[in-house]
């Protein structure tokens, strides 16, 4: 039974400083007596030594290996752990006993017990190593097969041995990828490093398309030109804008030109993924720049709202901001129109935002149009103008409530509905003589009066205040005759002279009066 390689080590020494034994002293003088070493050299296969490639029967195994016939002397012994090695990309099936196996011989043990280790692995490793070699002398890249995933990269079989490529390695253009996706994969890959002795064997996939990129960012350049439209695929968006990829390159697509439309986010206008056409803005070769647009590749909307649309028509819009002069329209994506505060309301208002908010949608009038200065005057109260009907609300000598809106040195405006305003002139505030309005009415006050006239073409209504003051005037003078008339007519029943007399005076004084009046 053949023990280990330590006991075979002590078994080689003593064999090897061994006496010739007695019975050989009687018989051969020194000059004529063989060691076994001599034996197995002068018997046996010329080139039986450490490195030989041998090819056998295996006849025997156990727990250690197996005893294969050689050919030689004796067997030679195959230990388990000479059978394959994790560097070996194969089954790795263990052989049974009848078949043939190809080994190197690693150590030749000399003695009565002689032995021929041998090596499986080692055989291949060298063989495939080898190979491995010649074939990088011609190439300076090489197919490998994805076989495993491994902490910190892939395992890859190059010509029947286990290979590393580390995951930094395996990234694109600066991208972490996962290692499983490149399982049972053909990639190429170029050598990064060797060592036989370590047996350790490192590849690079990420050089070879660094160079690849390189190439082709070098052609981009030299046949790309400033104006040229091209396709791409949004990779990445940002609060600034959209990265589009172009194959070799990535270009920015800032937000100023994602869309004619303003006041947008970029997540609005495009998604990551989606083929869009873009129009090359600069360039800028040594930092591999570029800069795109897409609003370019449509017609600019002013060109073509300027051929739609003229003033005097109707159309719809959106709020898209209100300010202290007025209201932003969107009429169409990226045509914008002010409503200035004047062209808001018929009645008085401080913001825009008292009737229009933001977001909403409203018909407009358009007014004037530049498209060259892409500029528009747009009305809406052009389009809700109470005048059109004041006259069906109002008459002539109709009380009204209304509202003083604003004081002037001539009278005062007063608010009838909201768009309908009226003036009260100074001369109808009272019939009292007034020098000063404002110590009379204040903005803001409530107060009744009658229409004098309705004027809707000239969008104007005169009212008084007076004309009121003299009707209660009027009716209380009514009411003192015929409470006068009453009392007298009490006391004429019993004084028919008197009677005559005070009908008489009171005659005389509502003929002053009216003459007065007048």
């Amino acid at each position: 039974m053949v023990e280990g390689e330590k006991r075979e080590g002590q078994q080689q020494a003593e064999a090897e400083t061994r006496e010739i034994p007695p019975a050989q002293e009687n018989q051969e003088t020194p000059e004529t007596q063989e060691t076994m070493e001599e034996l197995i050299t002068k018997h046996g296969p010329e080139s039986i030594h450490r490195g030989k490639v041998v090819e056998g029967l295996i006849i025997d195994s156990n727990d250690d290996g197996w005893l294969v016939d050689i050919g030689f002397k004796c067997e030679g012994f195959l230990p388990k752990r000479e059978w394959t090695h994790r560097i070996l990309v194969d089954d790795g099936r263990e052989p049974n006993v009848g078949d043939k196996v190809r080994a190197e011989v690693t150590r030749v043990v000399y003695g009565e017990e002689s032995q021929v280790f041998l090596s499986r692995w080692r055989l291949l490793f060298g063989e495939r190593w080898d190979e491995l070699e010649k074939t990088l002398k011609q190439e300076e890249t090489i197919k490998v097969l994805g076989l495993r995933k491994v902490k910190g990269g892939l395992i890859v079989n190059v010509h029947g041995l286990e290979g590393f490529i580390p995951i930094s390695h395996l990234a694109e253009e600066g991208r972490m990828v996962n290692p499983s996706k490149f399982i049972n994969q053909e990639i190429e890959v170029k050598l990064l490093e060797k060592d036989r002795r370590k047996r350790r064997l490192i590849f690079s996939r990420r050089l070879l398309l660094e160079e690849e990129i390189a190439r082709k960012k070098k052609e981009f350049f030299e046949n790309i030109k400033v104006g040229d439209v091209l396709d791409g695929v949004v990779t990445s968006i940002t609060s600034f804008g959209a990265f589009v990829d172009l194959g070799p390159v990535e270009g920015l697509v800032h937000i100023s030109e994602l869309s004619w439309r303003k006041n947008i986010k970029p997540r609005d206008i495009v998604k990551r993924g989606s083929k869009v056409k873009v129009k090359v803005l600069s360039i800028d070769p040594e930092q591999e720049r570029i800069s795109l647009s897409m609003k370019q590749t449509e017609p600019d909307p002013w060109e073509v709202i300027g051929e739609e649309v003229k003033p005097g028509d109707k159309i719809v819009g959106r709020i898209t901001n209100t300010v202290d002069f007025g209201a932003f329209v969107e009429v169409r994506p990226g045509v914008e129109g002010l409503i200035h505060i004047s062209g808001i309301s018929w009645g008085h208002i401080d913001h825009p935002r008292e009737i229009l908010k933001k977001g909403q949608e409203i018909e407009v009038q358009v007014l004037d149009i530049d498209t060259e200065q892409k500029r528009m005057s747009l009305g809406y109260k052009q389009l809700h103008d109470p005048w059109n009907t004041v006259a069906e609300r109002y008459q002539p000598g109709q009380d009204v409530d209304v509202k003083v809106v604003k004081v002037v040195d001539f009278g005062a405006f007063v608010e009838i509905e909201k768009g309908v305003e009226g003036l009260v002139h100074i001369s109808q505030i009272s019939r009292r003589h007034i020098n000063d309005v404002s110590k009379v009415l204040k903005k803001g006050d409530e107060i009744r009066a009658r229409i004098l006239e309705v004027d809707p073409e000239e969008k104007r209504i005169r009212l008084s205040i007076r004309a009121l003051e003299e009707e209660e005037e009027e009716k209380q003078r009514q009411q003192e005759r015929e409470e006068r008339q009453n009392q007298a007519n009490k006391e004429n029943k019993d004084n028919p002279s008197v009677k005559e007399t005070e009908e008489a005076m009171v005659t005389i004084g509502d003929v002053l009066r009216d003459q007065l009046k007048a």
